[in-house]
């Protein structure tokens, strides 16, 4: 279970983001600009270009690439800049490395997907706060994570809205008060649309996010649910609650961000505008809050109406999927990472329709084999299994 007890004169000046071209990462790179943050590393995928706008920028001590040929192409942009004093690594243990023994006061991880497994696990090893944005190194190695942090003397305060209003809510409470844990759930662009006519949605309209601004693969999850399923895994991990302790309900105007509710049956939310910023802020300034110059106040005499419904499990079958794999545990949850990324990629690409990718996970877990060791070879054995598994579903439905 995550640690409550933060440091109170907590004060970064440095800080490293882990996946800063993604959207995630850009956002905490707002925020950094905003607090007067320093950056000494940087992490990132393939968008090279927005990298080296990035590097020019903030002159890091290292940016970290993933394979050489990102290397290579990073490198032929400096061709003009001779002066350039930023290491590029790209290297696996040379990554793990420089993630682990960062000299930044904080760690913003900001990696989507599986692909961010290790670096959490070298951020854990760090003994820095960590701002954990990657669910999915929650979900499957939750325990060991936050186990090495505790160890190292690190921090990790949840950057998901969710997560990350629980943490706030429950900071000061005993843990035995807290009764339930409510998520909440915009619903996506389609809670309200007929399950007769799901066969006919296509990738613009998922991609139509009502009220917040992500990545795509984090949307379609938001359309299907999954990701709230991911959700309710990650809260399991983080606040040392069981499945049946915590509800999902769908909140479409996402003000209330979640909330807890107490022994006597009372509940005690967080609400505030549908900002990642907000969220990412908080996790460098906790247990306190930042004075934000020139936002817009939030009235409460603004909204309309706040309303909250049940999820219909049935038009949105991976909800239950997702209690059936934190219920399973193991390597489960892994495989229905795994699982999800490749059907969304699916979708994604035309090659399945939007019921399917349901269907292709579900198909999936029933034919992976569960480990019930976690550790992270395991986790990533069970991911490639998984991709495997579901990627020969998606050819024989082309």
């Amino acid at each position: 279970m995550i640690n409550f007890n933060l440091n109170e004169n907590f004060c970064p000046s440095t800080v490293s983001v882990l996946g800063s071209t993604g959207s995630v990462g850009k956002q905490t790179l707002e925020v950094v600009d905003e607090l007067g943050l320093r950056v000494d590393l940087l992490t990132a995928g393939s968008n090279i270009n927005e990298l080296f706008l990035q590097i020019k920028k903030y002159s890091p001590e290292c940016v970290c690439v993933k394979d050489e040929k990102a290397y290579k192409d990073l490198k032929a942009l400096f061709t003009d800049d001779p002066e350039c004093k930023t290491d590029i690594l790209f290297r696996e243990d040379e990554v793990f490395d420089a993630i682990k023994n960062t000299s930044s006061d904080m760690i913003f991880h900001s990696v989507s997907g599986m692909a961010g497994i290790k670096q959490a696990v070298a951020a854990s090893l760090s003994g820095k706060r960590v701002g954990m944005a990657n669910k999915e190194s929650i979900i499957t190695l939750g325990d060991k994570i936050l186990e090495d942090i505790n160890k190292t003397g690190g921090e990790l305060v949840p950057v998901d809205s969710e997560h990350n209003a629980i943490f706030r809510c429950m900071i000061g409470n005993s843990h035995d008060d807290i009764k339930k844990i409510v998520l909440t759930a915009s619903g996506g662009p389609f809670f309200s649309r007929d399950k007769e006519e799901f066969n006919g949605i296509t990738v613009e309209e998922t991609l139509n996010h009502p009220t917040w601004k992500m990545g795509k693969k984090i949307t379609i999850d938001s359309a299907t649910l999954m990701n709230k399923g991911f959700e309710l895994i990650e809260a399991v991990r983080l606040f040392g609650k069981n499945a049946d302790e915590i509800d999902i309900v769908v909140h479409k105007q996402s003000i209330v961000h979640s909330l807890v509710q107490f022994r006597d049956n009372t509940m005690l939310g967080l609400f505030g505008k549908p900002d990642m910023r907000d969220c990412i802020r908080y996790a460098a300034t906790a247990p306190h809050t930042a004075n934000v110059q020139g936002a817009d106040d939030f009235k409460l005499t603004d909204l309309f109406s706040l309303t909250f419904e049940e999820p219909d499990y049935e038009k949105f079958p991976l909800l239950k999927t997702a209690k059936y794999a934190v219920s399973e545990g193991g390597t489960m949850p892994a495989s229905l990472i795994a699982s999800d990324e490749v059907a969304v990629e699916a979708f994604l690409n035309r090659q399945i329709k939007f019921t399917d990718i349901s269907y292709v996970v579900n198909k999936t877990l029933s034919k992976v084999h569960n480990v019930g060791s976690v550790s992270l070879e395991s986790v990533l054995d069970a991911d490639a299994e998984a991709r495997k598994i579901s990627c020969d579903i998606v050819n024989g439905m082309i």
